[in-house]
C-alpha cells in the first residue's frame, strides 16, 4: 500500500500539473461524447443518460479541487486553465473535434465556474448544437442564449489573446493538423494490426495501407511536419509509436532516393510491418531493464522469422506481401552481415530492408527503453551511428538518410550563437546544417512560451552572413526542455 501523504505537505509542482492534465484530457472527452451523442439521440433520450452523469461528475470534481476553470483552444491545442493537454493517439480525436467545434462557433472555449445540474447541461448542449455556425456572430447569439435560459455554469470564452509565435498562420496551422491526423490514424492502424497479429486473428491491412497512402501524400508535398512527429517519444505507446516512425523515416528517405508513389507505399507498408514478430513475444520480455537470459534472448533473435509467419497468414499473397517478408526477415541482419538471423553465402538486404534498417536503429536510439538509462538525443544518436555503426548500413543509403533528416534532426536542442536554447523543428533540404528551429529559453536561461521560430539559413541583406548560428547540441534533460511540448 502506499504511504499516504500528510495533509500539511504541499504537494510538487510536478504532481499538481500532471493531475490538472490528465483532469483535463478527461474533460475534453467527456465533452466529446457529450455533444456527439446528443447529436443522435435528444437529451431526454435514455442514451444520453450516461455521458451527461459522467461530464456532469467529472465538471463537479475538478470544481472542486480548482474552484473556477477554462477549457479553451488555442491554435492547434487545448489547455485547461494555463496547462496545456498533451495529445497522445487516444485524445487526439477528441482534441481535434473540440478545436473544429469552437472554431465554427467563434469560441476559444469555456469557463466553468460552479457545479452544474442535469438541465442546465442540456439547455448547453442544445443551445451548442443549435448555433448558426453562417451567421454573423454565431458567438454572440450563442451566449445570449445561454444567458435567457439561465445557464450560469459554463460561460462562453470568445477570444484568447495568444501569445507571440503561439498560434501560426491559417496555412501552418492546417498543414500541421493534416500532419497530426495522419501520424495518430497511422498510429492506430499500427495497433490494430499488431494486438490482431499477437491475438492470431485475421490482419486486415487495408486500413493500413490507408494510413500510410495519406503519409506518403504529405511526404511528396514536402511536410516536413511528420518528421518533427517522430521525435515525439511516448513510452506507453513505444510499440505502436515505433512501427510507424520506422514507417515515416523509411518513406521520407525513399522519397529522397526518387522512388515512385506506388514503391514509397509498399516501403511504409514494408516498414510498418517490420516488428511484426515482437508480436509474438511477452510484455515483460520487451520491457525487461535487466540483462536477457539465454532463453529470453531467443525470442528476440526469432522476431524476424515469427513476423514471416504472421505475414503470410495474411489473406492474399500478393507483392505487397512479399515485400513486407522480405523485410521483417532481413531488418536486423545489417549490411556487413554481423546481425540475424545469420546468413550464408553472399545474400544481401534487399533495397526495401536497407533503408528501414537504418529508420528503425536511428529511432530506437532516441526512444525511451526500459535497457537503457536515457534515450539518445536525435543528434547524439545519429553521429552514434556515423561514427561507431556505419558498418551495419549501406554507405550510400547512410549518407541518403543524413540529408533526409539533416545533422540535427527534428527534436534536437541547441545552443545558438545569441546564447538563447532551440529545438530544431524541420531541417532545411537545402542546406543540412542549418535547420529551421523555435527557441524556447531565453539568454538568461529563462523558459519562453511560443518563442520565435527561425530559419538558420537565413542571411544578412547587407554582410551575406548567417544572423544565427548553433553553438552546440544540448541534453534536454540537462536543461528540463520537453520536445513534445514544441513539436506536437
Amino acid at each position: 500500500m502506499t504511504e499516504a501523504r500528510p495533509a500539511s505537505t504541499p504537494r510538487p509542482p510536478d504532481e499538481i500539473s500532471s493531475r490538472v492534465i490528465l483532469a483535463g484530457r478527461n474533460l475534453s472527452i467527456q465533452l466529446c461524447v457529450l455533444i456527439k451523442t446528443a447529436r443522435i439521440h435528444d437529451v431526454g433520450n435514455i442514451a444520453f443518460q450516461g455521458p451527461l452523469t459522467n461530464f456532469i461528475e467529472t465538471v463537479d470534481q475538478m470544481w472542486t479541487a480548482e474552484k473556477d476553470f477554462k477549457l479553451q483552444a488555442v491554435g492547434d491545442f487545448l489547455y485547461l486553465s494555463q496547462h496545456r493537454l498533451r495529445v497522445d493517439a487516444s485524445s487526439y480525436p477528441s482534441y481535434q473535434f473540440l478545436i473544429d467545434e469552437f472554431r465554427v462557433r467563434d469560441l476559444s472555449g469555456f469557463s466553468f465556474t460552479g457545479k452544474l445540474t442535469p438541465p442546465e447541461v442540456k439547455k448547453f448542449v442544445r443551445l451548442f448544437l443549435d448555433v448558426d455556425v453562417k451567421s454573423a456572430d454565431p458567438f454572440e447569439e450563442f451566449s445570449a442564449a445561454l444567458s435567457k435560459l439561465s445557464v450560469q455554469h459554463i460561460i462562453p470564452i470568445k477570444t484568447v489573446v495568444p501569445q507571440h509565435g503561439m498560434v501560426s498562420q491559417e496555412e501552418v496551422r492546417d498543414s500541421r493538423k493534416a500532419a497530426k491526423r495522419s501520424f495518430y490514424r497511422a498510429i492506430e492502424s499500427a495497433r490494430t494490426v499488431m494486438l490482431s497479429a499477437r491475438d492470431h486473428r485475421p490482419v486486415d491491412l487495408r486500413k493500413a495501407k490507408r494510413a500510410v497512402q495519406g503519409i506518403v501524400d504529405l511526404i511528396l508535398d514536402e511536410e516536413f511536419s511528420l518528421l518533427g512527429l517522430t521525435a515525439i517519444k511516448n513510452h506507453d505507446e513505444y510499440t505502436f509509436q515505433h512501427c510507424v516512425n520506422v514507417s515515416i523515416l523509411s518513406i521520407a528517405l525513399g522519397q529522397r532516393l526518387g522512388l515512385s508513389k506506388k514503391l514509397l507505399g509498399e516501403l511504409g507498408v514494408a516498414a510498418m510491418l517490420h516488428d511484426l514478430g515482437k508480436a509474438s513475444i511477452p510484455a515483460w520480455v520487451l520491457n525487461k531493464p535487466g540483462k536477457l537470459t539465454p532463453e529470453e534472448w531467443k525470442l528476440m533473435l526469432d522476431h524476424p522469422i515469427q513476423g514471416v509467419k504472421m505475414i503470410a497468414r495474411m489473406r492474399g499473397l500478393n507483392e505487397l506481401a512479399l515485400r513486407s517478408m522480405i523485410v521483417a526477415y532481413e531488418h536486423h541482419i545489417n549490411y556487413d552481415k554481423s546481425g540475424y538471423p545469420s546468413l550464408k553465402g553472399h545474400m544481401e538486404q534487399c533495397l526495401f530492408s536497407k533503408i528501414v534498417a537504418i529508420a528503425d536503429c536511428f529511432d530506437a536510439m532516441t526512444a525511451h527503453r526500459a535497457y537503457r538509462k536515457s534515450p539518445f538525443p536525435p543528434f547524439a544518436a545519429l553521429h552514434q551511428i556515423i561514427s561507431q555503426n556505419q558498418e551495419k548500413f549501406d554507405p550510400l543509403l547512410l549518407k541518403a538518410f543524413i540529408n533526409t533528416v539533416g545533422m540535427y534532426p527534428a527534436g534536437t536542442v541547441v545552443l545558438l550563437d545569441t546564447n538563447e536554447i532551440a529545438v530544431v523543428t524541420t531541417h532545411n533540404s537545402h542546406d543540412i546544417f542549418r535547420p529551421k528551429v523555435q527557441v524556447v529559453a531565453d539568454k538568461d536561461r529563462k523558459p519562453v512560451q511560443g518563442g520565435a521560430a527561425i530559419d538558420l539559413s537565413h542571411r544578412e541583406d547587407e554582410s551575406g552572413a548567417y544572423a544565427v548560428t548553433i553553438v552546440s547540441a544540448l541534453d534536454p534533460d540537462e536543461y528540463g526542455i520537453n520536445i513534445a511540448d514544441v513539436l506536437n
